[in-house]
């Protein structure tokens, strides 16, 4: 499957995913009643669909879980080190040159949103 024609500018992917994994964190920690109020989009998909808050949390993080798992290793670590749990900043340099690493984090976000829809 190929995704790398995916139409967004490298910015505009990077900010999309970002927005994902910050959107995953607040629904678990929802989940564990971290958290008293729910993302806006979260509630209005809440109300639309007639489901519980804590079960909308829970498909949406069962979501993003299921289309981390259909990317291959290299997408996964990029994804994982660069969004979710970044650490430190530049994780990849004693793994792959700076041109792989761009094409193949530009290949992982593609994937990944692409997994999402």
């Amino acid at each position: 499957m190929k995704t790398t024609n995916y139409k967004e500018n490298f910015k505009a992917l990077c900010k999309h995913a970002e927005e994902i994994a910050h959107l995953y964190f607040k629904a678990l920690s929802h989940i564990k009643g971290d958290v008293k109020r729910v993302d806006l989009i979260m509630e209005n998909n809440s109300k639309a669909g007639h489901y519980p808050k804590d079960e909308m949390n829970y498909f949406y993080l069962l979501k993003i879980e299921k289309a981390f798992r259909q990317l291959d290793v290299d997408s996964q670590k990029i994804i994982n080190n660069d969004f979710f749990y970044n650490n430190y900043k530049f994780w990849w340099l004693d793994l792959y040159s700076t041109s792989t690493y761009y094409r193949l984090k530009r290949s992982a976000i593609a994937q990944f949103l692409q997994h999402l829809k």
